[in-house]
């Protein structure tokens, strides 16, 4: 697994940079679903990813990105 979140998240990450934000889970996961993540067990889509979440809000790429990494290091 890559050591910084960027390399794990792949395109995703400049896509969450250019996303408008406040967003949704519901909104990122229609966007971005089906972009790929690596985490501690392989590969999964961010609609896998943050299937658990519920329809949260987030104020920036960098609230996305710290659910993501807080989601993939259980």
């Amino acid at each position: 697994m890559s050591g910084d979140l960027g390399g794990r998240l792949g395109d995703l990450d400049e896509a969450l940079e250019t996303h408008d934000y406040p967003t949704t889970t519901d909104e990122l996961v229609a966007a971005y679903g089906d972009y790929e993540i690596e985490t501690q067990g392989g590969m999964e889509s961010l609609e896998e990813v943050l299937a658990s979440t519920g329809n949260q809000t987030y104020d920036s790429a960098d609230d996305v990105r710290g659910r993501i990494l807080g989601l993939i290091h259980r």
